[in-house]
């Protein structure tokens, strides 16, 4: 079964304990209903719900947050960029499509699955068209606090169980915001991430191949390392490209991939950053790889620039920061101290956490 998901057939709990936490000290008691799980629902309304919540963000926000999927499931199911100050937060997202009698939305997860402690748990009802009027969002850690705990078959269970109301006295309360409130309990301010296009005109040359062959490249490398976990943002409208979470410090690094290709016949080539949509901040890398027309490959280095230094790199023309290279050399001008061996990139990257 794999990690995360619960049993996709009816569990007798009767026989099995239940462990409840009151006022932090854990209370065993027996079980004496039928715990069901339906394991393909409760998969489509997570999707569902999933796919609401990053579209309310992006709708509420206007371009503020934008939503980061990842290219391998390590537990997170979005990273969230708040454009505003770069900060990145990873959610999980919990969906149910239905009320209980009571008029509550039951949202249960392996305890295994709660991976960090800082990240945000966002749990809504899916009603239809649209999320329910509440949403919860709260992040693990005070999750796996107020739970309720419940062990079934040697696996630990954590429920929230919340209603589609604000007030009351349960302790979920202080952590339920109104559905068209939920960009704000990620601290957007609607209308600052949009870039100015007025000066935006067509690129010098279309290198859309180029430059997906390049990030192509540049997450099969970052792969190799098993303390990566990658996500890439959808749709693709900022300066990073390609997003690295460290598994063990959760900490996060932007990248910005660019590929030059060259020739024999055109050994001097350009790097064009629009300047309109680039937002250079200390955990923002350019990466620039060279792509051998000739052979089919890349070079075997690259360059590994802050973003923050990019500005200081090259010279404006018009809507472009335009940084100058020397293809097929072993040097980049001024920029040969960010050369890199690409073979090592992950290894790179790594370090870069330490």
């Amino acid at each position: 079964m794999p990690p995360g998901t619960t049993p996709t057939l009816p569990v007798k709990a009767r026989d099995n304990r239940s462990c409840r936490s009151r006022g932090g000290v854990a209370q065993w008691r027996p079980m004496d209903t039928d715990a069901r799980w339906h394991h393909g629902h409760t998969l489509a309304a997570g999707q569902v719900a999933e796919f609401k919540v990053w579209g309310e963000l992006i709708r509420q926000s206007m371009g503020e947050l934008h939503v980061f999927l990842p290219l391998r499931d390590l537990g997170i199911d979005g990273v969230v960029h708040r454009l505003g100050d770069g900060a990145y937060i990873a959610v999980q997202v919990k969906g149910r499509t239905e009320l209980t009698p009571a008029g509550q939305v039951h949202i249960t997860v392996t305890a295994s699955s709660m991976v960090d402690d800082t990240a945000l748990i966002v749990a809504a009802l899916v009603d239809g068209e649209q999320l329910g009027p509440m949403v919860l969002v709260v992040d693990e850690a005070t999750f796996r606090r107020l739970a309720a705990h419940d062990v079934v078959d040697g696996r630990e269970y954590l429920t929230a169980a919340f209603e589609m109301h604000s007030g009351g006295t349960s302790h979920w309360t202080p952590f339920l915001v109104a559905r068209e409130r939920l960009a704000d309990r990620f601290g957007a301010a609607a209308g600052l991430g949009i870039a100015k296009d007025g000066d935006r005109g067509a690129a010098p040359l279309d290198r859309g191949r180029e430059g997906f062959l390049g990030e192509a490249e540049v997450i099969r490398r970052l792969a190799e390392a098993e303390s990566l976990n990658l996500f890439r943002p959808f749709p693709d409208l900022e300066t990073v490209e390609v997003l690295a979470r460290h598994v063990a410090t959760r900490r996060f690094l932007g990248v910005q991939v660019k590929t030059a290709g060259w020739d024999e016949r055109h050994l001097e080539n350009r790097v064009h950053i629009r300047r309109s949509s680039f937002r250079p901040t200390p955990t923002t890398f350019v990466f620039v790889l060279s792509w051998d027309r000739d052979e089919g490959r890349f070079q075997d280095d690259c360059l590994v620039i802050p973003s923050t230094e990019i500005a200081g790199l090259g010279r404006i023309e018009g809507a472009w920061f335009v940084l100058e290279l020397q293809p097929g050399s072993q040097h980049h001008r001024r920029l040969d101290v960010y050369r890199k061996p690409l073979q090592s990139l992950a290894r790179t990257v790594e370090t870069m956490f330490a």
